[in-house]
């Protein structure tokens, strides 16, 4: 009987080691590496199953790269043990091997991670990988079924496996971190070229992207670049993959920045801003991994953020890499502003630039509005437009301004998702209502090809010191407009008045008052959960009337009922009371216009007297 127990004992040895020398080498995804050395320990046997742990100095933790067949082999790349917990985490920190016999829950060294199936096993053990410079490269940790413990010769074994590949996970590990900088640095010099091309900024932007995914591992990096003209950019790179944990989160995140991003392109809002809303829509659904500004000399022109979704994972981000990556997108920006200037100097796109950007005042202002053949005395309205729906080019906006039949003299440009026209005026007191005609032809034209043409219109400036101020007003009512759920039109300021006010309220992230706090809770619970309660709400305090409300939403009356009653469980006050209709109404409006979601509708503010 002793001899049969020996004779297994160097069987399973000699197969042990044989199967961890064809490891050793065979492929130079290191993962696949430390899976097979984990298949070569466990040797076929069904009680047994292995795990290789390496270590991450950056992030302090263990991260599992190879396992055998088991629950934790999707966790693969994803599970991390910090050092010092666990029984891996201890045995890395302790540098010794580390036995629990049986009952692991009950051992004060274990740490349960749900979801990997630990509850299987009924015995568990782990030795550390160290370099011969005595440095943490690992750990394999091995468990065993109930009822089948370890025998002596097992973890003096896997302690000779551990020694053995050591050097070899070491190397490889330093070989992927030279092929990664080596990726990384050819990317830099490609990006590099890219600018010292002089190519278009949007494609700078689109490379420094998915520079900074690649390099960086993450999941997602969003890219937000200024530009004077109002064609602030925003550039979104996501990683692809298979795992389900994160292409729910990646797909959720997607739309919200996908409302950003319009925004963006229309105008209605700035970089910052952007920023900001970026910021609220990734809270709870990823982690930062690193951030850098855009910037050239003094000028802060955007900035980069790379993040990881889901949970676990936190990948080592290379120092400097962001910063080098967002320093050439800084470059690319100014010079691109700078070579649109030299090319369009005498031109209207250049003069808004400048008029935007405050770099034009004055006797400068004045001499290059004469430049243009602006009469620097005489009244002028600014014309803002833009498309929503099928995309249109900013040149295909500039026709069709300049077809829209606008007094004599009047000049059009385009920039980015823009068009702008400065039209001569009798005087500053003069009613701008005789534009709408043209101009609402203009609107029929676009809509017959299917798409939405909101203009702004701003009140005549007396003269071209006030060319800034009323730029910026045919750009505002323009933007506020555009996120009405009817956006194709002509608009002053004056029409869109209280629409103005709730966008401005909404970029307050102070306003927090308990209505403010209702609405964002049971937005919250409908994204969560799936349900539709705060749509239930707008209705009801549209209509005032449960009997009118689920007629127009098609339930009824008692789900209705249970659909109210929710929604003040969730709010702590009773949304169907009289007193609470008007300020939740104005809640409402506040959080539709912060989260990008066109409101009016059947959800506009109504007075208490109607």
């Amino acid at each position: 009987m002793t001899g049969t127990t020996s004779e297994r004992r160097l069987d399973l040895e000699r197969e042990v080691l044989r199967g961890v020398a064809d490891a050793v080498g065979s492929d130079p995804d290191l993962r696949v590496v430390c899976s097979r050395v984990a298949e070569a320990v466990r040797c076929g046997r069904t009680t047994r199953d292995v795990y290789v742990y390496l270590y991450e100095d950056a992030s302090d933790d263990l991260l599992l790269v190879g396992a055998t067949e088991s629950p934790a082999a999707r966790e693969v790349g994803t599970l991390r043990v910090p050092y010092g917990d666990g029984v891996t985490g201890w045995v890395a920190a302790s540098r010794e091997s580390y036995v629990v016999a049986g009952e692991p829950s009950s051992d004060p060294h274990f740490l349960p991670y749900p979801g990997i199936g630990e509850e299987r096993y009924g015995a568990i053990f782990s030795v550390p990988v160290v370099s011969s410079a005595d440095e943490l490269v690992g750990c394999i940790t091995v468990w065993a079924t109930p009822g089948d413990g370890f025998a002596a010769h097992e973890v003096p074994l896997v302690e000779h496996v551990a020694s053995l590949v050591a050097t070899c996970l070491e190397r490889e590990r330093l070989r992927e971190q030279v092929r990664v900088l080596g990726r990384t640095e050819e990317g830099l010099r490609e990006l590099g070229e890219l600018v010292a091309s002089r190519a278009p900024v949007g494609r700078v932007v689109d490379r420094a992207a998915a520079l900074a995914l690649a390099g960086l591992g993450a999941d997602l990096v969003v890219a937000l670049v200024a530009d004077p003209s109002g064609a602030d950019r925003m550039v979104v790179a996501l990683a692809s993959g298979s795992d389900p944990e994160r292409r729910a989160p990646a797909a959720a995140v997607r739309r919200g920045l996908l409302e950003v991003d319009h925004d963006l392109r229309r105008a209605r809002i700035t970089w910052q801003v952007a920023a900001e809303r970026v910021t609220r829509a990734l809270e709870g659904r990823s982690q930062p991994l690193a951030t850098a500004a855009v910037r050239s000399g003094p000028d802060e022109l955007g900035r980069i953020e790379a993040h990881v979704l889901g949970p676990g994972r936190r990948p080592t981000a290379p120092a400097g890499l962001l910063p080098a990556i967002a320093g050439q997108v800084g470059v690319a920006t100014r010079l691109g502003i700078a070579l649109e200037e030299l090319a369009d100097r005498n031109g209207l796109t250049w003069f808004l630039r400048a008029v935007t950007s405050g770099r034009l005042a004055g006797d400068d202002l004045r001499r290059r509005a004469e430049a243009l053949g602006l009469d620097r005395a005489a009244a002028h309205v600014f014309v803002v437009a833009c498309t929503s729906g099928r995309t249109a080019s900013s040149a295909q906006l500039d026709t069709v301004l300049q077809r829209a039949s606008l007094p004599a003299g009047t000049l059009t440009g385009a920039t980015p998702h823009q068009a702008v026209a400065v039209v001569p005026w009798p005087s500053a007191s003069t009613s701008v209502d005789a534009l709408r005609r043209p101009l609402l032809r203009a609107c029929d034209h676009v809509r017959s090809a299917g798409a939405a043409l909101t203009v702004g219109v701003s009140r005549p400036a007396p003269s071209v010191d006030g060319f800034a101020d009323a730029l910026a007003e045919a750009r505002e009512a323009m933007s506020v407009a555009s996120s009405l759920p009817e956006p194709a039109g002509v608009f002053t300021l004056d029409d869109v008045g209280h629409h103005l006010l709730l966008s401005r309220v909404s970029g307050v992230a102070g306003v927090r008052d308990r209505y403010a706090v209702a609405v964002e809770s049971i937005a919250e619970y409908d994204r969560v959960r799936g349900t539709e309660l705060l749509g239930t709400v707008a209705t009801y305090l549209h209509l005032r009337s449960r009997s009118a409300a689920a007629r127009d939403l098609v339930v009824h009356r008692n789900t209705l009922a249970q659909r109210l009653t929710r929604a003040s469980q969730l709010s702590g006050f009773d949304v169907s009371a009289p007193d609470a209709w008007f300020p939740l109404q104005l809640a409402l409006q506040v959080h539709l216009a912060r989260s990008g979601v066109p409101g009016g509708g059947s959800q506009d503010v109504r007075p208490l007297d109607d």
